[in-house]
């Protein structure tokens, strides 16, 4: 079985509770300690979108431009 994730406002049964078969279950709040901070979601999510977009640099051409600066530095 899957792990459900509920939203409850602390009164009425979810009914993603009501839709699961009988047995024992382990109930715990759900923290979101991995959520990305504003800046870095943004951050991905301008990248995703230069990538969609065809706005990249080929790993090969990045690689180059590492090594001539690391062989001039």
């Amino acid at each position: 079985m899957q792990a459900t994730v509920i939203d409850w406002d602390g009164t009425r049964l979810p009914d993603e509770l009501r839709g699961l078969p009988p047995g024992r279950y382990l109930v715990a709040p759900l923290d979101d300690h991995d959520a990305l901070p504003p800046e870095e979601d943004a951050a991905i999510r301008l990248g995703l979108d230069e990538l969609a977009a065809g706005e990249v640099v080929p790993l090969d051409e990045v690689i180059h431009e590492i090594h001539e600066r690391a062989r001039r530095g």
